[in-house]
């Protein structure tokens, strides 16, 4: 009986999550992100079957290196984010420390049944140099990424890098 209810309880936090926002989204290694296009920025979701902490990157090219990638955690029901350029092979650099500044707006995160769920705003172009300009309609690199630990310096336990082309319909 309480693995029904386990199973009921995830079903019903996955579809509450597919339709945030009646946004698209697609799916890779048990993390979802989900998006809508809001004027000049992206309204994303974010969720992983982990307690720890949960990352997505944009590229244009197949590589994490290069990538504007964004960290979050939840650690006692406080949600918190990171922004990055990835400089080289294990070599994150926040955006703050490097002439840029963060521009993650979140809106909420969420640690229930060993799936961390955020929800936050980006952008599609900040100005910062560091920062990923997104365009509709062109195909960029979607990575997506989680790990067992909050901690942001713990390297990623799962990560994927997806073709993704960003679409207003």
């Amino acid at each position: 009986m309480k693995l029904l209810n386990g199973l009921l309880v995830l079903v019903l936090n996955l579809c509450s999550f597919a339709g945030s926002y009646g946004q698209q989204t697609t799916k890779a290694a048990g993390m979802t992100f989900g998006y809508e296009v809001v004027d000049n920025t992206l309204k994303c979701s974010l969720q992983a079957p982990t307690n720890g902490w949960v990352g997505v990157g944009f590229n244009t090219k197949n590589s994490i290196v290069g990538s504007d990638l964004l960290l979050f955690n939840v650690v006692n029901g406080k949600v918190s984010s990171t922004d990055l350029f990835v400089k080289g092979a294990g070599n994150p650099i926040k955006d703050s420390a490097n002439g840029g500044k963060n521009t993650i707006t979140l809106l909420e995160g969420t640690e229930k049944n060993s799936f961390t769920h955020v929800t936050f705003t980006i952008p599609m172009n900040s100005g910062d140099p560091n920062d990923f300009v997104h365009l509709l309609g062109k195909e960029v690199w979607l990575i997506l990424a989680y790990s067992v630990d909050d901690d942001f310096a713990h390297h990623s336990r799962v990560r994927k890098h997806i073709p993704f082309i960003i679409n207003d319909d």
